[in-house]
């Protein structure tokens, strides 16, 4: 049976404010995205410095960043797990205060294959963020919420690169490099406290939520019978949908992190942009997705009302990367510095538009297991996370500093990611064994 968070029950009330509480939760998880992709990018934007500094190319500089993605990984499938059947509030709070410890550690990396570890050894923590967050939201939120509970929670990914940019060349310009990564590694902590205070595992357990939004909650979700239901380990990782939720987000992911582990990089090599100029036009993508991740989340559950899980989850997302390819295409073959940042911002747009249909689809594939469907979803997406900075970084130095046609090989895998989707992502609720003899008596 799963442990109810890191308090004991408290009795339901009646106090309402400017949102319901479940949306204060909300707010709470997007904030922690902030924090979570402050701590993460902040190395993008420092590592041409960095570069300098320890003298290495782009494909060393490629190997640092994919290091991250090492560890990040790792942490996906048993940080969910232990989400579902522990509570996620002791998950988040341990994998935060671990990853701010590396963070503040990272300068300490003297050679390239310390700093490797160092980042690796972040990614641990961080791995078990997002897979515990959709295990939250299982219990928080009705399911015809979801996709626009995850969508507000990855609007947290542009607003902490976007604060994350001016404010990381800002610390290197007045203290050096070392001092972004001092600085950032207490954000963590600040936001643990917020969440000792309000953060709870469900909304039974929080003293704020009224009974009208209580029964709200529980009428769009499976019941605690089901959801305190053992993990069916096989019948999971047997399951086509999983697989092929899980590749295609392979693909979106591949895009994602060759944005965010090379478009500083870009910018300063690709188009000769000071590190200034760079903080600047690099925030102009990320505007632009805090804008489309919600839409995207309000149209897969819309569409999701209407049409049914398997359209509305499926549509954005084949939309989000259809648009993202052509822009990246048009963004490497302009020759026009500021035409290239408009494509980049659209091609971010659609692709961002994925985050919410993507995140939520494990809990229609299965509330119960949501934690353990989105982290192993996440462990696929962050395998890309490992390869994407390093063939990026090898393509770019192959072709003497430009990235066309890094930028033309990441069009092609969303094409591909659009095929695996639609021909075995198909979202249908998973049939556990206990389930089978009531789904074939309801079926006649």
């Amino acid at each position: 049976m799963a442990s109810h968070g890191i308090r004991q029950a408290v009795p339901i009330g009646s106090k309402r404010g400017l949102l319901p509480v479940r949306w204060w939760i909300a707010v709470l998880l997007f904030l922690s995205y902030v924090v979570w992709y402050m701590d993460r990018t902040n190395i993008s934007i420092a590592g041409p410095v960095m570069m300098k500094y320890f003298h290495w190319s782009a494909a060393q500089f490629g190997m640092v960043q994919s290091a991250f993605f090492i560890g990040y990984a790792l942490t996906q499938i048993p940080g969910g797990w232990l989400a579902d059947r522990f509570g996620g509030s002791r998950v988040i709070l341990i994998g935060t205060l671990w990853w701010s410890v590396f963070v503040f550690l990272t300068p300490f990396g003297a050679t390239l294959a310390m700093m490797c570890v160092i980042r690796s050894l972040m990614g641990l923590g961080e791995g078990v963020n997002a897979p515990t967050h959709t295990s939250l939201t299982a219990r928080w939120m009705p399911k015809s919420e979801a996709g626009m509970a995850q969508a507000v929670y990855y609007i947290g990914m542009p607003v902490g690169i976007m604060i994350t940019m001016p404010t990381t060349v800002w610390i290197i310009q007045k203290w050096g490099w070392q001092m972004s990564f001092y600085s950032f590694a207490f954000v963590g902590i600040l936001w643990c406290m917020l969440w000792v205070w309000y953060g709870r595992d469900r909304p039974e357990e929080h003293r704020s939520v009224s009974a009208g939004e209580l029964r709200l909650i529980k009428s769009d979700q499976d019941p605690p019978e089901v959801m305190d239901q053992p993990t069916e380990w096989k019948t999971i990782f047997t399951n086509k949908s999983v697989w092929g939720l899980s590749i295609s987000y392979f693909f979106h992911n591949y895009l994602w992190y060759l944005y965010m582990s090379w478009l500083p990089g870009y910018l300063v090599i690709g188009r000769g942009f000071s590190l200034l100029k760079t903080g600047f036009f690099s925030t102009i993508p990320y505007l632009v997705a805090c804008v489309t991740m919600p839409l995207g989340g309000y149209l897969s559950d819309s569409w999701t009302r209407k049409y049914g899980p398997n359209i509305g989850r499926r549509v954005p997302i084949v939309i989000g990367m259809t648009g993202c390819g052509i822009f990246l295409v048009l963004a490497a073959h302009t020759p026009d510095a500021y035409t290239a940042i408009a494509y980049i911002s659209a091609s971010m747009g659609f692709l961002t538009l994925n985050y919410g249909a993507f995140w939520s689809t494990p809990i229609n594939l299965s509330s119960k297991d949501a934690g353990v469907i989105s982290g192993a979803m996440n462990t696929s997406g962050n395998i890309a996370g490992i390869f994407a900075p390093t063939i990026t970084g090898l393509l770019v130095t192959f072709y003497h500093n430009k990235f066309e046609n890094a930028m033309y090989f990441g069009a092609f895998l969303a094409l591909v990611g659009i095929v695996v989707l639609w021909t075995i992502g198909q979202v249908k609720p998973i049939v556990f064994k206990k389930d089978r003899p009531v789904s074939s008596l309801s079926a006649r």
